[in-house]
């Protein structure tokens, strides 16, 4: 699809686009194993985030992650 003809599609048409491009370029193998890599998720994520993060800043986030050891 060239620049030109960009336009919004509807989800159906974005999915087979999209993969239309993926076999493309890393070939039909690839493209699946790609794909393999992605999970859709579970759980209420928002719930989650706020037992999480209750009581948290932002800057005391941060400062953890900074001090986090990158071998967990």
């Amino acid at each position: 699809m060239s620049k030109i003809q960009q336009k919004t599609l509807t989800g159906t048409t974005l999915r087979e686009a999209g993969w239309k491009a993926l076999v493309k370029s890393l070939g039909l193998v690839n493209a699946t194993r790609f794909l393999l890599q992605y999970e859709s998720g579970y759980g209420d994520y928002t719930k989650i985030k706020k037992q999480l993060f209750k009581g948290k800043s932002v800057s005391d986030i941060v400062k953890e992650i900074v001090e986090k050891p990158l071998n967990m």
